[in-house]
């Protein structure tokens, strides 16, 4: 296959934006954050009167005693009766679909001022989400950092206008971030675009077969790549995306097409299946037990089934099928669905989806506040540097001013955000 060198260019541009190699210079002068109650390494308790040493962007230490020795020349700050959780992670948003760059930069203030430090974006504009993936890396807006995907879907797919409008000026289904796959696309060559956009996996979206998921699954992983899919892909079932071995399946109730016959042959289709009398079959708990197996975590995004109702979707499919998830142990991550990235409420939609995994999927204050923080940082591969308040850890976190695990609609009391071990304003 011929690639354009103007191809090559653009995708090494876009990395090197991507890499936030001009990142703006850290602080060197460390800081302690003293006397509040820190999140424990479990999640499930604080240290208390707890003393966070942070240098540049990484937390030095952790101590149980605020009178612990500060070195010379530290910055101070006190944080008595606060609560210090990690930064939170919003693990399905959608920035650039249309976009548009002021909307999204006032989005991504209102996510970090309610304690998001990290999102997880499931495709767009790629040259836009670039961008703004370098102004907060370089702390040059207010915005947590941004890890996103390139979507790679079946050529009927592209007859829809978003694809037009996250690939203006090119051809649909030929832009290394929005790429048709055909089972003569050279897999090979197509996920090394898709690598050098920046992109920290492919996403799987509609109306391609099963060998081809498990084919594109394959390459991506081989060029270490995460992959991040929709629940059902059609004419592929939750059962293929399972059997492909994805990293993450989103929307907890496409999980029940699994059952249908006959089963939607694309996603235009599957938008006219009415689920309004579905009950749970053995088929499904054989998906969400294959999902077990192979360590997929389920995105679940169950509070937008509520905001933005469907008849044919009822709302109570994605709580019924998460909390049969939840029961088998498999890892389940918070995100919001937000398409286009509204940003007018006070608060993100994140906290209200953390709350709907507690009150409607049944899940421990402390597991859904593990879905916001643990599991969201392994949705993005970031489980060694983020998600857990340690040494060594990026230092990201919230302060708090009252206790979560006692009531998760504390999540609201935010006071205070540090991302990358600045203080944001």
């Amino acid at each position: 296959m011929t690639v354009s060198y103007k191809t090559i260019a653009l995708c090494l541009v876009l990395a090197l934006v991507a890499s936030g190699i001009s990142s703006a210079a850290t602080n060197t002068r460390a800081t302690a954050y003293i006397g509040g109650s820190v999140l424990n390494s479990s999640g499930d308790g604080y240290l208390a009167q707890a003393t966070i040493l942070v240098q540049g962007n990484r937390i030095v230490s952790i101590g149980e005693d605020s009178s612990a020795k500060i070195p010379q020349g530290t910055h101070v700050v006190r944080l008595n009766g606060r609560y210090v959780i990690p930064g939170l992670i919003n693990s399905h948003v959608h920035l650039a679909t249309l976009p548009v760059p002021r909307d999204a930069r006032a989005y991504l203030r209102r996510e970090l001022h309610s304690g998001v430090t990290m999102v997880r974006d499931m495709a767009g504009d790629v040259r836009l989400l670039a961008e703004l993936k370098r102004e907060a890396s370089a702390g040059e807006i207010a915005a947590p950092d941004i890890f996103y995907a390139a979507l790679f879907a079946g050529e009927s797919f592209f007859t829809d206008p978003r694809t037009h409008a996250a690939a203006q000026g090119i051809e649909p289904g030929k832009a290394p971030w929005m790429r048709a796959i055909t089972p003569d696309t050279d897999l090979r060559q197509a996920v090394a675009e898709a690598n050098g956009t920046g992109a920290t996996a492919i996403k799987l979206y509609a109306d391609m077969p099963a060998p081809l998921i498990k084919a594109i699954t394959a390459e991506a992983h081989r060029q270490n790549l995460l992959v991040w899919s929709h629940g059902a892909i059609f004419p592929a079932r939750p059962s293929d995306v399972v059997d492909a071995g994805v990293d993450v399946m989103s929307h907890a109730d496409f999980i029940a097409f699994e059952s249908d016959s006959p089963f939607p042959e694309g996603f235009a289709k599957a938008k006219q299946t009415d689920h309004g009398k579905w009950q749970m079959t053995s088929a499904e708990q054989s998906v969400l037990d294959g999902m077990k197996k192979r360590h997929i975590i389920l995105d679940a995004t169950v509070d937008v089934g509520f905001r933005y109702p469907f008849k044919n979707w009822p709302a109570f499919l994605a709580p019924q099928l998460a909390r049969e998830a939840y029961r088998r142990g498999i890892p389940i991550c918070a995100g919001t669905d937000d398409d286009p990235p509204d940003w007018k409420d006070a608060d993100s939609a994140l906290l209200a989806e953390i709350e709907r995994l507690v009150r409607d999927v049944g899940m421990t204050t402390v597991d859904a506040l593990r879905a916001a923080t643990t599991v969201g940082a392994q949705t993005i591969g970031q489980q060694d540097s983020a998600g857990v308040l340690a040494a060594g850890r990026v230092a990201n976190f919230v302060v708090l001013g009252a206790d979560p695990l006692q009531d998760i609609h504390n999540l609201h009391s935010v006071e205070l955000v540090v991302k990358q071990g600045v203080r944001q304003k």
